[in-house]
């Protein structure tokens, strides 16, 4: 986006700044009992400039994007865990706005109205008419990371040798895993079973953006296959006799998950099937070390990640992946991952590691930053899209 400053070093919010406020202040909610009808609990709530906008700016825009001033709001989400036992002790809402507390900038101003500055404190999960508030982020809305590359097409293809090029996360994929996460959220949250475990999200966007593709880590589960159904047109489930069980539970087995994976690539690869062999077991090695002693970086059992299964059925599409979005999912305590994932921070160049909450975008495991950059070999095709439609 257009890199504008009000009042410098300082920048406006706009639909597209990708700013986060993630609440600071504890988003008290009630959660269900026992011992008492509810236990309050706090909750994450992260609001995004870019979700649900209201009041934002009507005639004047930065690159397109309506802008946040006096008076704006922006959705939020993390909380809706607590829906079903009245929400935020205060707001009694989930999910509710986020709202600029500051006034923004005195002397700058759109359609008559200051214009709201990344940095400017926000209160968080409103009630509806945005009042009272439930928490606040007091080191206001800030500028989340950029898109998560899932390969930085540097290295040469581990197959033919050859370099195709980066799968980074795109604004349609982030937008379309937002939504996939919303259907799919409200299945799983829509029943009294509690027993509904974490899980990743997959979103590929084929090249040529016609169609998007959709799948979860582990087992696919009923409530996915539905959520992507309902998407409608320019979507692709996975095959309805991959589904296995309703909604996520812990501890499934994903070994038939894994083997189509494998199985696909082998039929696709087969003049290489020796050299793809070994690049598979370097993965199965790399899950192992983890899975004995914890070391980094964390992996999980090759084929079983949210990235791999969305990428398979692009590929039996005969799509060509333009871009990758893997989300995370909570479950139902919108819990973060289990495990710190290790990743290069592009601003700093630095290696890091930690956690990522309920909503983010996750980079690849050990095993997928093997996996990842073979699926993208063509093979014996071309590297453009060649399905129908």
């Amino acid at each position: 986006m257009t890199k504008v400053t009000v009042n410098a070093p300082k920048t406006p919010v706009t639909e597209g700044s990708s700013g986060v406020a993630a609440a600071t202040l504890p988003n008290v909610c009630k959660m269900p009992g026992p011992p008492a009808p509810f236990v309050p609990t706090p909750l994450p709530n992260i609001g995004k400039s870019g979700q649900d906008p209201k009041n934002y700016s009507k005639t004047v825009t930065i690159a397109g994007k309506k802008v946040a001033v006096r008076g704006a709001t922006f959705g939020s989400m993390g909380d809706v865990a607590s829906k079903g036992t009245g929400g935020g002790l205060v707001s009694a809402n989930v999910e509710g706005p986020t709202r600029f507390v500051g006034p923004g900038s005195m002397d700058v101003k759109f359609d008559g109205k200051n214009v709201q500055l990344l940095g400017d404190p926000m209160l968080n999960n409103c009630g509806p008419s945005g009042s009272p508030a439930n928490a606040a982020t007091m080191l206001g809305v800030i500028q989340a990371s950029g898109f998560v590359s899932a390969v930085d097409g540097k290295d040469n293809c581990p197959l033919c040798q050859k370099q195709h090029g980066a799968l980074e996360e795109s604004q349609e994929t982030r937008n379309c895993a937002q939504d996939l996460a919303r259907k799919f959220e409200s299945k799983v949250r829509g029943s009294s079973d509690e027993d509904v475990s974490s899980t990743m999200l997959g979103v590929v966007q084929c090249q040529c953006k016609t169609w998007k593709y959709a799948d979860q880590s582990s087992v696919t589960c009923r409530a996915l296959y539905d959520s992507v159904k309902e998407l409608g047109a320019g979507w692709r489930a996975p095959k309805e006799a991959d589904v296995f069980v309703d909604k996520p539970r812990a501890g499934r087995d994903s070994k038939a998950t894994r083997e189509a994976v494998r199985d696909f690539l082998k039929r696709r690869f087969h003049k290489d099937e020796k050299r793809l062999e070994k690049i598979w077991d370097q993965a199965e090695r790399r899950f192992l070390r983890f899975k004995e002693a914890k070391s980094s970086p964390t992996s999980y059992p090759p084929g079983s990640c949210a990235g791999p299964k969305a990428l398979l059925p692009a590929l039996e599409h005969d799509a060509y992946p333009g871009s990758l979005t893997e989300r995370w999912f909570g479950g139902t305590s919108g819990n973060p991952t289990r495990e710190k994932i290790k990743f290069r921070n592009a601003k700093t160049g630095e290696v890091e590691e930690r956690q990522f909450h309920h909503g983010e975008t996750v980079p690849p495991c050990g095993a997928c930053e093997l996996l990842l950059p073979l699926m993208l070999c063509p093979g014996d095709k071309k590297e453009k899209c060649q399905h129908e439609g």
